[in-house]
Formats: C-alpha cells, sequence, structure tokens
C-alpha cells in the first residue's frame, strides 16, 4: 500500500510541473511507468497513474478506464503527503454543488418555461379549434334553416297550386277534365280558356314535387351533419 501512493506521490509531484501523467528518463505519457494502487475501499487499480489533481482528490487512469480518487479514500499519511486541506477540499466541494444546484436550477427553469409554453400551445390549438367547431355548426345551422325555409316555401307553392286547380276544376268541370294524384291531375282535353292555366300549373307541380324530394333530402342530411357536428363540438368542451 505505502509502494502504491509512494508511486501516486511521485506522480503527482511531475503533475504539479504541468504534466497530466509522470515519466521517467525521457518517457512521454504514453509510456510512463504505470503501477497497481489499492484503495482504502479494496478496489485495486493496475497499470495506474496520475491524470489530475483536485482540492478534493485526484482522477487517474488505470487499465480498464479511468476514476476519481477522493482524498478520504486515502490514508491519512498520504492524504498529507498529496496536499490534502480539508477546508480547501469543502470549499471545492461546495463550489461543485452550487455549480450543480445552479444549474439544475436553470434547468428547471427551463423546463417549466417549455411546460408553460406547451400548455399556451395547446390550449391555443384546442381553442381554435373549439373556435372552427362552432362556425361549422353555426354554417350548418344557417345551412339546415335555409334548406327548411325553401321546402316549406315549395311545400307551400305546391299546395296554393294544388288549390287554385282544384277551384277552376270545380268551377267549369262540364269542361275541364282533370287526372292526377291530388284528384284533379293529368293534361287538360277541354279547349276552354283555362286549359293553358291549368297545363302550366300542372308542370310546375310536377317540377316542384320532384325538386321537393331533394330538398326534403337535404334536410335530412343537414339534419345528421348538425348532430353529429354537435356531438364532437360537445366533447371538445368537456375536455376543455
Amino acid at each position: 500500500m505505502k509502494r502504491t501512493f509512494s508511486a501516486l506521490l511521485t506522480a503527482t509531484a511531475i503533475l504539479a510541473l504541468g504534466t497530466a501523467a509522470y515519466a521517467a528518463d525521457g518517457d512521454d505519457a504514453t509510456t510512463a511507468k504505470k503501477h497497481t494502487v489499492t484503495l482504502r475501499s479494496g478496489k485495486v487499480l493496475e497499470d495506474a497513474y496520475i491524470l489530475d489533481k483536485k482540492p478534493n482528490g485526484i482522477t487517474v487512469g488505470y487499465k480498464n478506464g479511468c476514476m476519481f480518487i477522493p482524498f478520504s479514500d486515502m490514508p491519512l499519511e498520504y492524504q498529507k503527503k498529496f496536499g490534502y486541506d480539508p477546508i480547501s477540499s469543502a470549499r471545492y466541494e461546495k463550489k461543485i454543488i452550487d455549480k450543480q444546484k445552479a444549474a439544475q436550477k436553470e434547468e428547471n427553469e427551463r423546463l417549466a418555461k417549455e411546460k408553460k409554453r406547451k400548455a399556451q400551445q395547446d390550449k391555443y390549438y384546442k381553442d381554435r379549434q373549439i373556435s372552427m367547431q362552432q362556425q361549422r355548426v353555426r354554417k350548418l345551422e344557417l345551412q339546415l334553416e335555409e334548406a327548411e325555409k325553401r321546402l316549406a316555401t315549395t311545400d307551400q307553392t305546391i299546395g296554393e297550386n294544388r288549390a287554385t286547380l282544384a277551384g277552376m276544376a270545380t268551377a267549369d268541370d262540364s269542361r275541364v277534365s282533370i287526372e292526377s294524384p291530388w284528384g284533379y291531375g293529368g293534361r287538360i282535353r277541354s279547349g276552354q280558356h283555362n286549359a293553358t292555366i291549368t297545363n302550366r300549373l300542372l308542370k310546375e307541380n310536377d317540377k316542384l314535387t320532384f325538386s321537393r324530394g331533394n330538398q326534403a333530402q337535404d334536410v335530412i342530411d343537414l339534419k345528421l351533419k348538425l348532430e353529429a357536428a354537435q356531438r364532437s363540438l360537445d366533447l371538445m368542451l368537456e375536455k376543455q
């Protein structure tokens, strides 16, 4: 044990002159003499040589890598030989701890800012999605309202035409023969003066009846779309 730390002591003296490892008679760091070191903890370092010295310990390279050896892992006599100063060591370790705390604080602040930024970004995205969905719902509501108005107008026009045709047939049923799904349809066989008007109304109602089917389907489709859009909006609001 004394031999191994004596070797380290010699290496430390060379280190003090600015070398990373010690060498003998012109050898460089790659050919420096190496020694086997046994620490107080029982760990054995083969081919050990000094790489660096700090107030609280030394860093050595060895066969399987490198490691830091605190002075607390050395016998008292070698602590003195290596110039171990408990006060300087404590100050140095406190400085390291303070730096670590400062770095951790900075990292925590960075993470907190990133978390806040992400939360704001997520809220903005969710609010934007909700706003867009509300616009979709409102657009569908307006479209449904217009579709229902068109359907109501068509139904009203068809009803008025039917009433007109019924009135004309009743007023001159001796001269007008009408067969229709409503009781007065078909085409006019009479040559009376109301035949042109009657035929026009019949043709108009034929077109309106066809259009009404499409309009009614539009209303159904828009109601289904509106229900789906409203459900999606409700889910978004629940998760907000």
